[in-house]
């Protein structure tokens, strides 16, 4: 097969242009204000910390009627009977704990720390239910309270509060049946002070899925303590406001990664079951939010039924994604595109492909963001097939920085270097550096093909290149060619610079050079083949390392086109072809 150039095919005249990037832009302006921000928000969470705050969260009324609140995810006996013996497995990480509490375990990841801090494992008790598992719920929880149940900073971050609300207020029986009275006051008094704290930083949180998911914790505490009236109005409210300004048009969030999406529509998928169940009616906000995220979440699913891993985004537990799509919008089918936060899907026969177009993400939703511009991920049949690294959960901020880095996803790399430089902030968190890079898209579609062209300026202000990227897919032949170029933008650099055009490889995926050298097969678990040849650069295959799900790292590969750019352009061109045509 010879890697042909992909504009010798014809592409017919239906064009979308995608919107160059996600408003505000990257300016010293914009920085300064999200900066002054982030310290004004700064200042109101530590006075709703403080002292004098703590002492007046109060304590519980002497006599309170409360209502459960529906989980309407289901837990798992075998999780329970783990739980049972000691054994605790949270953010891929199993920490043993036979014979002592769970709160003063150490070797644990932030992320287990967190998993066990939100009681999203209290499921699990009521799903094996009877005595016992009551008995050892409430122990758990009468250890917790003991240490942290009239505050704590740490383990009362809004949206962790906010997360252990919801557990608590959906497993009340479990909590409450068979509780002695010290018990009940306790957790009647801390579901109370937990609410009162987070009315009161709301305005202390910044944007984003942090604080969709505190302000649901306490709409469904107000529910659940029953307080329909002014409190819960307030809390919607607040909650209407958060939305307004974060689901985009096309259900994408500013922060560009997958993992949020899934965050916020599970929060708002267990919003809409509780105020169901106490017979009110959602607002026109909250509605729209949530119909415009559950398609873009289905926009993220690789063929594995999991999410791609743009920007800090983890793959997920597939049967928690299908629970919330099955109560968000049980129909439905995945977009082509989110052009407002710059993302591109093709689904073919047997195979699905997501491109990132997009800028990075905007002042206050850069934390997690990746320097990835123009990777994109791919999978065949129910396969990943083509990958980034992924970011680490669980791991240190080493592997973390290398999950974000450039040659950690299926991209192009110049002189070793990452697209855009990012810049540690202390008050914003990590953002990229000035000027910022800019982005362009565009995607036409005729006769079932589909043919994308972006770019990105990332190498401009360093080495004075633009980094172009052009895809034809042909969805029903199983044909994916690709053409990347690098062209001077003003200046150029002045010497020789080393380029890698990397494709990762899923850890199960099976790869071998051909005879001659010059392409590479490809064998995915279920059994599907696929060609791989590119013109322009030295063909290899070399190691790689995936990151992606919580765990130690897995060895994997990676396809790389490499060579050296002399006189500032480069042009290479690749395709990939399926080698069978399985059913």
């Amino acid at each position: 097969m010879e890697a042909p150039d992909p504009r010798t095919e014809a592409v017919g005249p239906t064009t979308h242009a995608t919107l160059p990037g996600l408003p505000p832009a990257w300016t010293k302006r914009t920085v300064l204000r999200a900066k002054a921000g982030a310290a004004l928000r700064r200042l109101r969470l530590k006075l709703a910390g403080s002292r004098l705050s703590v002492a007046t969260l109060g304590r519980a009324p002497s006599a309170v009627a409360l209502n459960v609140q529906p989980d309407p995810f289901p837990g798992s006996v075998d999780e329970a009977n783990a739980l049972f013996q000691g054994r605790y497995r949270f953010a891929g990480q199993l920490l043993l704990s036979p014979h002592q509490t769970p709160w003063t375990l150490g070797g644990a990841s932030a992320e287990w720390q967190e998993a066990l801090h939100d009681f999203h494992w209290l499921r699990h008790f009521s799903a094996a239910g009877g005595d016992a598992a009551g008995r050892q719920a409430r122990m758990l929880l009468d250890g917790w309270l003991k240490r942290y149940g009239r505050f704590d900073a740490h383990w009362w971050r809004p949206d962790l509060a906010g997360r252990r609300v919801m557990a608590w207020v959906s497993h009340l029986p479990l909590l409450l049946d068979g509780a002695d009275l010290p018990l009940r006051e306790a957790l009647l008094e801390s579901l109370v002070r937990h609410l009162r704290y987070l009315g009161r930083t709301d305005k202390g949180m910044a944007p984003g899925p942090g604080k969709v998911v505190a302000l649901v914790g306490l709409a469904l505490g107000n529910l659940a303590l029953g307080q329909w009236g002014r409190p819960l109005a307030r809390s919607l409210r607040r909650l209407d406001d958060a939305l307004s300004g974060l689901v985009l048009p096309d259900g994408g969030l500013p922060s560009r990664n997958p993992s949020d999406h899934l965050a916020v529509l599970e929060a708002l998928v267990r919003m809409r079951e509780a105020l169901a169940a106490a017979g009110q009616m959602p607002s026109v906000a909250f509605t729209r939010a949530l119909d415009r995220l559950a398609p873009a979440l289905r926009f993220f699913r690789l063929g594995d039924g999991r999410l791609a891993s743009f920007n800090g985004g983890r793959p997920g537990d597939i049967a928690r994604i299908e629970q919330v799509l099955a109560l968000a919008a049980p129909r439905g089918k995945a977009p082509g595109r989110l052009p407002h936060i710059g993302y591109e899907r093709v689904e073919g026969r047997r195979f699905a492909l997501i491109v990132d177009v997009g800028a990075p993400p905007p002042p206050g939703h850069a934390a997690e963001a990746h320097t990835a511009p123009l990777a994109f991920e791919m999978s065949s049949g129910r396969d990943r097939l083509i990958v980034s690294c992924g970011a680490a959960p669980g791991l240190d901020e080493n592997w973390q920085r290398v999950g974000r880095s450039t040659a950690a996803h299926s991209t192009l790399t110049l002189d070793d270097q990452n697209a855009w430089v990012s810049v540690a902030d202390f008050d914003i968190g990590l953002r990229p550096s000035l000027p910022a890079m800019v982005t362009t898209a565009t995607r036409n579609e005729a006769d079932g093909q589909v043919w994308i062209e972006a770019s990105h300026s990332g190498y401009g202000p360093r080495l004075g290149l633009v980094h172009r990227r052009a895809l034809w897919l042909d969805p029903e032949g199983g044909e994916i060619r690709g053409e990347d170029r690098i062209e001077p933008r003003g200046r150029t650099p002045g010497r020789s610079l080393a380029f890698a055009l990397r494709f990762h490889l899923a850890p199960d995926v099976r790869a071998s050079l051909t005879g001659d050298g010059t392409g590479i097969l490809l064998r995915t678990p279920g059994g599907d083949g696929w060609q791989f040849r590119a013109l322009g650069g030295h063909l290899a295959l070399e190691e790689s390392v995936s990151i992606a799900n919580p765990g130690p790292p897995r060895r994997a590969e990676q396809m790389v086109v490499g060579g050296s750019l002399d006189a500032g352009r480069v042009v290479l061109r690749w395709g990939l072809k399926r080698l069978d045509a399985k059913a």
